[in-house]
Protein backbone atom coordinates (compact mmCIF):
# COMPACT_ATOMS: atom_id res chain seq x y z
CA UNK A 1 0.00 0.00 0.00
CA UNK A 2 1.54 3.03 -1.03
CA UNK A 3 3.06 5.39 1.71
CA UNK A 4 0.77 8.33 1.43
CA UNK A 5 -2.94 8.37 -0.12
CA UNK A 6 -3.65 9.65 -3.89
CA UNK A 7 -6.67 10.74 -2.31
CA UNK A 8 -6.47 13.66 0.03
CA UNK A 9 -9.67 14.17 3.14
CA UNK A 10 -9.11 18.56 3.16
CA UNK A 11 -10.73 20.52 5.85
CA UNK A 12 -11.15 24.21 4.10
CA UNK A 13 -11.53 26.66 7.06
CA UNK A 14 -14.82 27.38 7.54
CA UNK A 15 -14.80 30.88 7.06
CA UNK A 16 -13.41 30.41 3.78
CA UNK A 17 -16.17 28.48 2.56
CA UNK A 18 -19.12 30.90 4.43
CA UNK A 19 -17.21 34.03 2.62
CA UNK A 20 -18.03 32.71 -0.08
CA UNK A 21 -21.65 31.67 -0.27
CA UNK A 22 -21.28 28.30 0.66
CA UNK A 23 -22.34 27.96 4.34
CA UNK A 24 -24.44 24.82 4.15
CA UNK A 25 -21.63 22.65 3.55
CA UNK A 26 -18.87 24.53 5.43
CA UNK A 27 -18.63 21.73 8.35
CA UNK A 28 -18.24 19.17 5.54
CA UNK A 29 -14.81 17.54 4.52
CA UNK A 30 -13.79 17.17 0.70
CA UNK A 31 -11.56 14.60 -0.97
CA UNK A 32 -9.25 15.54 -3.52
CA UNK A 33 -8.00 12.48 -6.00
CA UNK A 34 -4.52 12.03 -7.12
CA UNK A 35 -4.83 14.58 -10.22
CA UNK A 36 -4.79 16.51 -7.93
CA UNK A 37 -8.35 17.57 -8.22
CA UNK A 38 -11.30 18.31 -6.82
CA UNK A 39 -13.32 14.13 -6.70
CA UNK A 40 -16.31 15.78 -8.00
CA UNK A 41 -18.64 12.44 -7.77
CA UNK A 42 -17.04 11.32 -3.94
CA UNK A 43 -17.74 14.59 -2.93
CA UNK A 44 -21.32 15.32 -4.17
CA UNK A 45 -21.82 11.65 -2.38
CA UNK A 46 -20.75 13.29 0.89
CA UNK A 47 -22.39 16.71 0.48
CA UNK A 48 -25.42 14.66 0.00
CA UNK A 49 -24.88 12.36 2.91
CA UNK A 50 -24.14 15.11 5.28
CA UNK A 51 -27.24 17.37 4.59
CA UNK A 52 -29.19 14.41 4.83
CA UNK A 53 -30.51 14.41 1.43
CA UNK A 54 -29.30 10.94 1.13
CA UNK A 55 -29.27 8.42 3.31
CA UNK A 56 -29.10 4.21 3.02
CA UNK A 57 -31.94 3.98 4.39
CA UNK A 58 -34.72 6.11 2.63
CA UNK A 59 -32.20 6.26 -0.77
CA UNK A 60 -33.13 9.99 -1.17
CA UNK A 61 -37.13 9.47 -0.81
CA UNK A 62 -37.06 12.37 2.00
CA UNK A 63 -34.84 14.26 4.15
CA UNK A 64 -32.64 13.15 7.13
CA UNK A 65 -33.96 15.42 10.08
CA UNK A 66 -31.03 14.31 11.78
CA UNK A 67 -27.90 13.87 9.53
CA UNK A 68 -24.56 12.62 10.47
CA UNK A 69 -22.76 14.49 13.14
CA UNK A 70 -19.43 16.71 11.67
CA UNK A 71 -17.25 13.12 13.40
CA UNK A 72 -19.21 10.89 11.72
CA UNK A 73 -18.53 12.85 8.29
CA UNK A 74 -14.99 12.97 8.91
CA UNK A 75 -14.37 9.26 9.59
CA UNK A 76 -17.10 8.76 5.93
CA UNK A 77 -14.61 10.78 4.17
CA UNK A 78 -11.22 9.05 5.43
CA UNK A 79 -12.85 5.81 4.94
CA UNK A 80 -14.27 6.33 1.32
CA UNK A 81 -10.51 7.91 0.63
CA UNK A 82 -9.25 4.92 1.48
CA UNK A 83 -11.86 2.72 -0.94
CA UNK A 84 -10.73 4.89 -4.05
CA UNK A 85 -7.28 4.76 -3.31
CA UNK A 86 -7.75 1.09 -3.52
CA UNK A 87 -9.81 1.58 -6.68
CA UNK A 88 -7.66 3.28 -8.39
CA UNK A 89 -4.30 1.67 -7.61
CA UNK A 90 -5.76 -1.74 -8.51
CA UNK A 91 -7.45 -0.17 -12.16
CA UNK A 92 -11.04 -0.21 -10.94
CA UNK A 93 -13.70 2.16 -11.27
CA UNK A 94 -15.47 2.14 -7.50
CA UNK A 95 -19.21 3.40 -9.00
CA UNK A 96 -19.86 0.74 -11.15
CA UNK A 97 -18.06 -2.42 -9.47
CA UNK A 98 -19.92 -5.28 -8.50
CA UNK A 99 -20.48 -5.66 -4.82
CA UNK A 100 -19.52 -9.62 -3.99
CA UNK A 101 -16.58 -10.01 -6.67
CA UNK A 102 -15.03 -6.90 -5.88
CA UNK A 103 -15.75 -5.26 -2.93
CA UNK A 104 -16.09 -8.41 -0.69
CA UNK A 105 -13.95 -10.51 -2.79
CA UNK A 106 -11.21 -8.15 -3.26
CA UNK A 107 -11.25 -5.26 -1.25
CA UNK A 108 -12.15 -6.65 1.84
CA UNK A 109 -9.95 -9.85 1.44
CA UNK A 110 -7.21 -7.85 0.76
CA UNK A 111 -7.62 -5.82 3.78
CA UNK A 112 -8.42 -8.50 6.27
CA UNK A 113 -5.37 -10.36 4.40
CA UNK A 114 -2.74 -7.06 5.26
CA UNK A 115 -2.19 -6.62 1.53
CA UNK A 116 -4.00 -3.51 1.65
CA UNK A 117 -2.80 -2.31 4.84
CA UNK A 118 -0.46 0.35 6.11
CA UNK A 119 1.87 -1.84 8.27
CA UNK A 120 1.29 -4.73 6.00
CA UNK A 121 -0.82 -6.59 8.48
CA UNK A 122 -4.43 -7.77 9.01
CA UNK A 123 -6.71 -4.99 10.05
CA UNK A 124 -9.92 -6.08 12.08
CA UNK A 125 -13.17 -5.89 11.27
CA UNK A 126 -13.70 -2.51 13.49
CA UNK A 127 -11.57 -1.28 10.12
CA UNK A 128 -12.71 -3.51 7.17
CA UNK A 129 -16.56 -3.50 7.90
CA UNK A 130 -17.11 0.47 7.54
CA UNK A 131 -14.89 1.40 4.55
CA UNK A 132 -16.79 -1.66 2.66
CA UNK A 133 -19.57 0.11 3.60
CA UNK A 134 -19.15 3.62 2.84
CA UNK A 135 -18.10 2.30 -0.28
CA UNK A 136 -21.24 0.25 -0.87
CA UNK A 137 -23.23 3.41 0.17
CA UNK A 138 -21.50 5.44 -2.66
CA UNK A 139 -22.57 3.02 -5.44
CA UNK A 140 -26.36 2.61 -3.58
CA UNK A 141 -26.16 6.37 -3.61
CA UNK A 142 -24.91 6.54 -7.52
CA UNK A 143 -27.58 3.92 -8.61
CA UNK A 144 -30.64 6.35 -7.06
CA UNK A 145 -28.26 9.50 -9.31
CA UNK A 146 -28.98 7.23 -12.48
CA UNK A 147 -25.35 7.13 -12.80
CA UNK A 148 -25.40 3.19 -12.73
CA UNK A 149 -27.73 0.20 -13.06
CA UNK A 150 -29.51 -0.69 -9.89
CA UNK A 151 -28.60 -3.30 -7.87
CA UNK A 152 -29.79 -5.02 -4.59
CA UNK A 153 -27.95 -5.37 -1.96
CA UNK A 154 -27.83 -8.92 -0.25
CA UNK A 155 -29.00 -9.57 2.94
CA UNK A 156 -29.83 -11.42 5.50
CA UNK A 157 -33.02 -11.16 7.90
CA UNK A 158 -31.80 -12.14 11.74
CA UNK A 159 -35.24 -12.27 14.52
CA UNK A 160 -33.88 -11.14 17.97
CA UNK A 161 -36.30 -10.45 21.28
CA UNK A 162 -35.26 -6.73 22.36
CA UNK A 163 -33.90 -6.45 25.48
CA UNK A 164 -33.34 -2.94 27.24
CA UNK A 165 -33.58 -2.39 31.10
CA UNK A 166 -35.25 1.06 29.70
CA UNK A 167 -37.58 -0.67 27.28
CA UNK A 168 -40.96 -1.45 28.50
CA UNK A 169 -41.54 -3.97 25.58
CA UNK A 170 -38.35 -5.76 25.76
CA UNK A 171 -40.15 -9.02 25.61
CA UNK A 172 -41.06 -7.89 21.53
CA UNK A 173 -40.02 -9.97 19.07
CA UNK A 174 -37.64 -7.55 16.21
CA UNK A 175 -36.49 -8.55 12.86
CA UNK A 176 -33.70 -6.76 11.06
CA UNK A 177 -32.00 -7.05 7.68
CA UNK A 178 -28.27 -7.00 7.40
CA UNK A 179 -26.21 -6.95 4.36
CA UNK A 180 -24.38 -9.95 3.64
CA UNK A 181 -20.69 -10.30 3.57
CA UNK A 182 -19.55 -8.52 6.76
CA UNK A 183 -16.98 -9.62 8.70
CA UNK A 184 -18.19 -10.87 12.05
CA UNK A 185 -16.87 -8.91 14.78
CA UNK A 186 -16.40 -10.76 18.30
CA UNK A 187 -16.99 -7.98 20.90
CA UNK A 188 -17.26 -10.49 23.37
CA UNK A 189 -13.99 -11.02 24.56
CA UNK A 190 -12.58 -8.21 26.56
CA UNK A 191 -8.70 -8.38 27.18
CA UNK A 192 -6.74 -5.69 29.18
CA UNK A 193 -2.91 -5.05 29.53
CA UNK A 194 -1.76 -6.56 33.12
CA UNK A 195 -1.80 -4.19 36.39
CA UNK A 196 1.76 -4.25 36.05
CA UNK A 197 1.69 -3.14 31.98
CA UNK A 198 -0.49 -0.04 32.59
CA UNK A 199 1.23 0.86 36.06
CA UNK A 200 4.32 1.11 33.77
CA UNK A 201 2.76 2.78 30.61
CA UNK A 202 0.94 5.55 32.70
CA UNK A 203 4.50 6.31 34.11
CA UNK A 204 5.87 6.98 31.07
CA UNK A 205 3.15 9.49 29.94
CA UNK A 206 3.82 10.91 33.85
CA UNK A 207 7.64 11.37 32.73
CA UNK A 208 7.39 13.00 29.43
CA UNK A 209 9.20 16.23 29.75
CA UNK A 210 6.78 19.35 30.09
CA UNK A 211 4.15 17.94 29.09
CA UNK A 212 4.03 14.65 31.30
CA UNK A 213 1.47 16.50 33.99
CA UNK A 214 -0.99 17.55 31.86
CA UNK A 215 -1.21 14.42 29.47
CA UNK A 216 -0.69 12.13 32.41
CA UNK A 217 -4.12 13.68 34.13
CA UNK A 218 -5.90 13.38 30.88
CA UNK A 219 -5.02 10.04 31.31
CA UNK A 220 -6.47 9.85 35.20
CA UNK A 221 -9.33 11.24 33.94
CA UNK A 222 -10.13 8.60 31.19
CA UNK A 223 -9.51 5.86 33.12
CA UNK A 224 -11.32 7.31 36.36
CA UNK A 225 -14.53 8.50 34.76
CA UNK A 226 -14.69 6.74 31.52
CA UNK A 227 -15.31 9.62 29.31
CA UNK A 228 -14.20 10.15 25.87
CA UNK A 229 -11.35 11.29 24.33
CA UNK A 230 -12.94 14.28 22.30
CA UNK A 231 -14.86 14.63 25.56
CA UNK A 232 -11.72 14.99 27.87
CA UNK A 233 -10.36 17.38 24.65
CA UNK A 234 -13.82 19.54 24.91
CA UNK A 235 -13.79 19.23 28.53
CA UNK A 236 -13.83 23.30 30.11
CA UNK A 237 -12.30 25.43 32.45
CA UNK A 238 -15.75 25.33 34.76
CA UNK A 239 -17.23 21.21 33.40
CA UNK A 240 -16.14 21.07 36.86
CA UNK A 241 -17.24 24.02 38.93
CA UNK A 242 -14.77 26.14 39.72
CA UNK A 243 -15.99 26.45 43.30
CA UNK A 244 -15.59 23.56 45.22
CA UNK A 245 -18.45 24.79 47.43
CA UNK A 246 -20.81 24.74 44.55
CA UNK A 247 -19.41 20.58 43.57
CA UNK A 248 -22.21 18.24 44.59
CA UNK A 249 -21.09 14.99 46.30
CA UNK A 250 -23.54 11.97 45.10
CA UNK A 251 -22.37 10.15 48.41
CA UNK A 252 -21.25 12.54 51.37
CA UNK A 253 -21.64 10.08 54.13
CA UNK A 254 -18.60 8.40 52.90
CA UNK A 255 -15.53 8.22 53.42
CA UNK A 256 -13.54 11.35 51.37
CA UNK A 257 -11.77 8.83 49.20
CA UNK A 258 -14.74 7.30 48.52
CA UNK A 259 -17.14 10.40 47.49
CA UNK A 260 -17.77 11.40 44.08
CA UNK A 261 -18.50 14.43 42.26
CA UNK A 262 -22.05 14.83 39.95
CA UNK A 263 -20.22 16.28 36.73
CA UNK A 264 -22.76 17.72 33.91
CA UNK A 265 -20.93 16.55 30.45
CA UNK A 266 -21.98 17.99 27.22
CA UNK A 267 -19.14 19.24 24.74
CA UNK A 268 -17.82 16.67 22.45
CA UNK A 269 -20.15 14.11 24.10
CA UNK A 270 -21.37 10.85 21.12
CA UNK A 271 -24.66 11.36 19.90
CA UNK A 272 -26.84 14.00 18.34
CA UNK A 273 -25.12 16.80 17.12
CA UNK A 274 -27.50 19.60 18.86
CA UNK A 275 -25.24 22.38 17.58
CA UNK A 276 -21.44 23.62 17.25
CA UNK A 277 -20.42 26.22 19.69
CA UNK A 278 -17.98 29.47 18.67
CA UNK A 279 -14.79 27.15 19.71
CA UNK A 280 -15.96 24.84 16.81
CA UNK A 281 -16.67 21.95 19.71
CA UNK A 282 -20.16 19.80 18.87
CA UNK A 283 -22.83 20.30 21.80
CA UNK A 284 -24.13 16.80 22.22
CA UNK A 285 -27.02 14.81 24.52
CA UNK A 286 -26.25 16.34 28.13
CA UNK A 287 -25.08 13.51 30.43
CA UNK A 288 -23.88 13.55 34.05
CA UNK A 289 -21.25 11.86 35.46
CA UNK A 290 -19.41 10.86 38.72
CA UNK A 291 -15.91 12.12 39.05
CA UNK A 292 -14.01 10.54 41.67
CA UNK A 293 -13.05 13.94 44.85
CA UNK A 294 -9.57 13.11 44.61
CA UNK A 295 -9.55 13.74 40.96
CA UNK A 296 -11.79 16.93 40.82
CA UNK A 297 -9.28 18.01 43.96
CA UNK A 298 -6.30 17.37 41.28
CA UNK A 299 -8.08 18.97 38.37
CA UNK A 300 -8.83 22.19 40.26
CA UNK A 301 -5.24 22.34 41.32
CA UNK A 302 -4.09 21.63 37.78
CA UNK A 303 -6.42 24.95 36.29
CA UNK A 304 -5.15 27.14 39.04
CA UNK A 305 -1.48 26.72 38.45
CA UNK A 306 -0.18 24.23 35.69
CA UNK A 307 -2.81 25.39 33.12
CA UNK A 308 -1.83 29.07 33.80
CA UNK A 309 1.72 28.13 33.31
CA UNK A 310 0.76 26.46 29.95
CA UNK A 311 -1.11 29.84 28.52
CA UNK A 312 2.47 31.43 28.38
CA UNK A 313 3.16 30.64 24.62
CA UNK A 314 -0.33 31.65 23.97
CA UNK A 315 -0.10 34.86 25.61
CA UNK A 316 3.13 36.26 24.05
CA UNK A 317 0.91 36.39 21.02
CA UNK A 318 -0.72 39.21 22.64
CA UNK A 319 1.06 42.66 22.47
CA UNK A 320 -0.68 44.50 25.32
CA UNK A 321 -2.29 43.66 28.55
CA UNK A 322 -5.49 44.01 26.65
CA UNK A 323 -4.95 41.12 24.55
CA UNK A 324 -3.55 39.06 26.43
CA UNK A 325 -6.88 39.52 28.81
CA UNK A 326 -8.76 38.71 25.53
CA UNK A 327 -6.53 35.30 24.99
CA UNK A 328 -7.41 34.24 27.83
CA UNK A 329 -10.68 34.57 28.19
CA UNK A 330 -11.11 33.37 24.85
CA UNK A 331 -9.14 30.35 26.21
CA UNK A 332 -11.95 27.82 27.47
CA UNK A 333 -10.55 24.17 27.46
CA UNK A 334 -9.34 22.71 30.41
CA UNK A 335 -6.52 21.05 28.93
CA UNK A 336 -3.28 23.13 27.39
CA UNK A 337 -0.65 21.70 26.05
CA UNK A 338 2.47 23.41 27.22
CA UNK A 339 4.16 23.59 24.30
CA UNK A 340 1.96 25.19 22.13
CA UNK A 341 -0.20 26.93 24.59
CA UNK A 342 -3.14 25.56 22.77
CA UNK A 343 -5.71 23.04 23.44
CA UNK A 344 -5.25 19.39 23.23
CA UNK A 345 -7.82 17.88 20.53
CA UNK A 346 -9.26 14.33 20.08
CA UNK A 347 -6.49 13.23 17.99
CA UNK A 348 -3.51 14.84 20.14
CA UNK A 349 -4.87 12.47 22.95
CA UNK A 350 -4.69 8.97 20.60
CA UNK A 351 -1.33 9.99 19.99
CA UNK A 352 -0.30 10.64 23.19
CA UNK A 353 -1.59 7.64 24.73
CA UNK A 354 -0.10 4.90 21.84
CA UNK A 355 3.10 6.91 21.38
CA UNK A 356 3.66 6.12 25.09
CA UNK A 357 4.66 2.43 24.11
CA UNK A 358 1.81 0.79 25.98
CA UNK A 359 0.56 -2.32 25.33
CA UNK A 360 -1.29 -3.45 21.79
CA UNK A 361 -4.47 -2.64 21.14
CA UNK A 362 -4.55 -0.37 24.07
CA UNK A 363 -6.39 2.92 23.40
CA UNK A 364 -8.64 5.51 24.83
CA UNK A 365 -11.62 3.43 24.19
CA UNK A 366 -10.65 0.28 25.25
CA UNK A 367 -9.75 2.36 28.80
CA UNK A 368 -13.71 2.66 28.78
CA UNK A 369 -14.29 -0.74 28.91
CA UNK A 370 -11.29 -1.04 31.17
CA UNK A 371 -12.66 1.42 33.56
CA UNK A 372 -16.34 -0.42 33.32
CA UNK A 373 -14.62 -3.70 34.00
CA UNK A 374 -12.79 -3.01 37.37
CA UNK A 375 -15.99 -1.02 38.61
CA UNK A 376 -18.07 -4.41 37.93
CA UNK A 377 -14.93 -6.24 39.46
CA UNK A 378 -14.79 -4.27 43.18
CA UNK A 379 -18.47 -4.37 43.01
CA UNK A 380 -18.57 -8.13 42.93
CA UNK A 381 -16.22 -8.41 45.27
CA UNK A 382 -18.47 -7.04 47.85
CA UNK A 383 -20.81 -10.15 46.71
CA UNK A 384 -18.18 -11.96 49.04
CA UNK A 385 -20.11 -15.27 50.00
CA UNK A 386 -21.64 -15.71 46.30
CA UNK A 387 -18.27 -15.09 44.92
CA UNK A 388 -16.69 -17.95 46.91
CA UNK A 389 -19.69 -20.51 46.55
CA UNK A 390 -18.71 -20.12 42.57
CA UNK A 391 -14.58 -20.08 42.63
CA UNK A 392 -15.42 -23.31 44.95
CA UNK A 393 -17.27 -24.96 41.82
CA UNK A 394 -15.99 -24.46 38.59
CA UNK A 395 -18.26 -27.04 36.61
CA UNK A 396 -21.40 -25.32 37.81
CA UNK A 397 -24.33 -26.32 35.08
CA UNK A 398 -25.55 -23.01 33.48
CA UNK A 399 -28.74 -22.83 34.90
CA UNK A 400 -27.15 -23.08 38.53
CA UNK A 401 -28.64 -20.56 40.65
CA UNK A 402 -25.59 -19.70 41.99
CA UNK A 403 -25.01 -18.52 38.12
CA UNK A 404 -27.98 -17.31 37.84
CA UNK A 405 -28.15 -14.77 41.03
CA UNK A 406 -24.56 -13.57 40.10
CA UNK A 407 -26.13 -12.65 36.53
CA UNK A 408 -28.97 -10.88 37.99
CA UNK A 409 -26.45 -8.84 40.44
CA UNK A 410 -23.87 -7.80 37.52
CA UNK A 411 -27.30 -6.95 35.67
CA UNK A 412 -27.97 -4.18 37.99
CA UNK A 413 -24.78 -3.39 38.34
CA UNK A 414 -24.21 -2.62 35.00
CA UNK A 415 -27.51 -1.21 34.43
CA UNK A 416 -27.83 0.90 37.23
CA UNK A 417 -24.50 1.86 37.79
CA UNK A 418 -21.94 1.32 34.77
CA UNK A 419 -24.49 2.30 32.01
CA UNK A 420 -25.24 5.77 33.49
CA UNK A 421 -21.80 6.76 33.55
CA UNK A 422 -20.08 5.29 30.28
CA UNK A 423 -23.62 6.91 28.50
CA UNK A 424 -25.17 5.62 25.18
CA UNK A 425 -24.08 2.22 26.36
CA UNK A 426 -26.25 -0.43 24.13
CA UNK A 427 -27.67 -3.31 26.03
CA UNK A 428 -26.00 -5.76 24.89
CA UNK A 429 -23.57 -4.24 26.70
CA UNK A 430 -24.10 -6.39 29.92
CA UNK A 431 -23.03 -9.79 28.31
CA UNK A 432 -19.78 -8.20 26.88
CA UNK A 433 -19.28 -7.06 30.84
CA UNK A 434 -20.79 -10.56 32.08
CA UNK A 435 -18.64 -12.65 29.60
CA UNK A 436 -15.39 -10.94 31.29
CA UNK A 437 -16.63 -12.08 34.58
CA UNK A 438 -17.16 -15.31 33.69
CA UNK A 439 -13.41 -14.98 32.19
CA UNK A 440 -11.90 -14.39 35.18
CA UNK A 441 -13.64 -16.67 37.55
CA UNK A 442 -13.25 -19.26 34.67
CA UNK A 443 -16.90 -20.81 34.89
CA UNK A 444 -18.40 -22.30 31.87
CA UNK A 445 -19.21 -20.22 28.84
CA UNK A 446 -21.95 -22.43 27.93
CA UNK A 447 -24.21 -19.97 29.75
CA UNK A 448 -23.09 -17.03 27.07
CA UNK A 449 -23.23 -18.06 23.86
CA UNK A 450 -26.79 -17.95 23.30
CA UNK A 451 -26.29 -13.98 24.27
CA UNK A 452 -23.93 -14.01 21.89
CA UNK A 453 -25.90 -14.43 19.27
CA UNK A 454 -28.89 -12.02 20.27
CA UNK A 455 -26.08 -9.43 20.70
CA UNK A 456 -25.15 -9.49 17.29
CA UNK A 457 -28.73 -9.18 15.96
CA UNK A 458 -29.21 -6.32 18.26
CA UNK A 459 -26.22 -4.27 17.10
CA UNK A 460 -27.32 -4.86 13.19
CA UNK A 461 -30.64 -3.84 14.37
CA UNK A 462 -29.23 -0.63 15.69
CA UNK A 463 -26.64 0.10 13.02
CA UNK A 464 -28.37 -1.11 9.71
Amino acid sequence: MPGKYGFKVIFPPPSYLSERGYSKVAHLPFIFDSGPGYARLPNQFLIDRGLGYWDPKWRGAKRNPQPPTRQSMKNFAYWLANALEWAEVRGINLVTADYTSILISRYQQEMLLGIWSARNSPLGPETVNPRVQIALELQMWAADKGLRESFLVPTVTRTFVAGSHSNSKSHEVKSVESRKGKVKVNKNTLTFPSDVQIQAWRKRVYDKPIVGNTEGLIVDLILNTAIRREEASCWRRDTLPVDPEKWKIVNPSQPEEFQNVLVTVRHGAKGKEYQVDEHGDKLGPEGVIQVPLWLARRIDEYRKMDRLMALKPALRQGKSVEKQRGILNQTVHLFINPKTGKRYTGDQIYRFWKNANGPNHWCPHLGRDWWACMYLWERMKQQTELMQQILKNPNLREDSPLLLALKDTVQTVIQLEIQPQLRHARSQTTEIYLQWLFNQLRVPLSLTRKWQEEDETTEESENP
